[in-house]
């Protein structure tokens, strides 16, 4: 037997159809993103028993949730694209804040409020 490396890295695709899970019809591949399309086609490299398992549910586009695209901003309460997100204040759509309201809260400066000390002198009294 002669081992090859040609098309190695193709997947192999059963038939030029599949059925989506949640609208329950026979569609064509073109129907189906690239993920989709990959979980649903047998894979030569997966562990023994994994191609012969029911396979999870599989959407095709129209019937697949499209992404959010705006957030509203928790503190000035706009609703403004990702963009103007950090990606780690998308992670958490609750409690978002925008890039402005974030560089206005750093911008604060924590000491100008006056002291809680009954103390009125300056540092080098205390000393």
């Amino acid at each position: 037997m002669i081992h090859s490396t040609y098309k190695a890295n193709t997947q192999l695709t059963s038939s030029t159809t599949l059925k989506c899970t949640f609208c329950k019809q026979e569609k064509s591949l073109e129907a189906f993103s690239k993920t989709q399309i990959t979980k649903a086609t047998y894979n030569p490299y997966a562990p023994p028993g994994f191609n012969n398992t029911n396979k999870k549910s599989i959407s095709c586009k129209s019937c697949t949730i499209e992404s959010k695209k705006t957030l509203r901003c928790m503190t000035c309460g706009k609703e403004m694209p990702l963009e103007r997100f950090a990606k780690s204040q998308r992670k958490h759509a609750d409690r978002s804040r925008c890039i402005k309201c974030m560089k206005r809260r750093e911008d604060e400066d924590v000491w100008a409020s006056e002291s809680d000390s009954d103390s009125s002198g300056d540092w080098d009294d205390l000393q």
